[in-house]
């Protein structure tokens, strides 16, 4: 089984654009917390002309990173930003961290979804279910 995306810190492009923290030469700090708000990660993130610095601040000494971001059009016109994963070059939304290794993709990271495995929870999960059409027709032809 692989490991869930859900226990890497998570550095999402839509968030950012939300946030108003994509224009040039921009500085701030990105924190991530524990469930009980504790300090988990601290990133210092510049955005340069067309990439983002980001300097990660660890308890031994600062790890620089540098990742480009890239764009593509919209059906509609205009422009949506994506990063540019730092080893395999791909074009994604969302960069995962973990304190021991760099930013990287989800595949990089070999990382996968919640969904993509079945629930111990719930036996069901997203099974498909069976319609009995035969059963279905004699219940109609009850009622015509």
């Amino acid at each position: 089984m692989k490991t869930l995306v859900s226990q890497y810190h998570a550095l999402d492009i839509t968030d950012l654009i939300r946030g108003g923290y994509l224009y040039p030469f921009c500085r701030f700090e990105w924190v991530w917390r524990t469930t009980r708000d504790t300090l988990a990660a601290t990133v210092a993130v510049t955005l340069l002309q067309d990439a983002l610095q980001l300097v990660i601040l660890t308890e031994a000494e600062p790890i620089r990173q540098e990742v480009r971001l890239t764009h593509s059009l919209n059906p509609r016109g205009g422009t949506r930003r994506w990063f540019s994963c730092p080893t395999c070059q791909r074009r994604v939304g969302v960069l995962y961290y973990l304190p021991s290794q760099l930013f990287r993709c989800r595949r990089c990271h070999g990382l996968a979804y919640p969904s993509q495995y079945p629930s111990k929870k719930h036996g069901h999960g997203r099974h498909h279910r069976v319609i009995n059409h035969a059963n279905r027709d004699r219940v109609q032809g009850q009622c015509d």
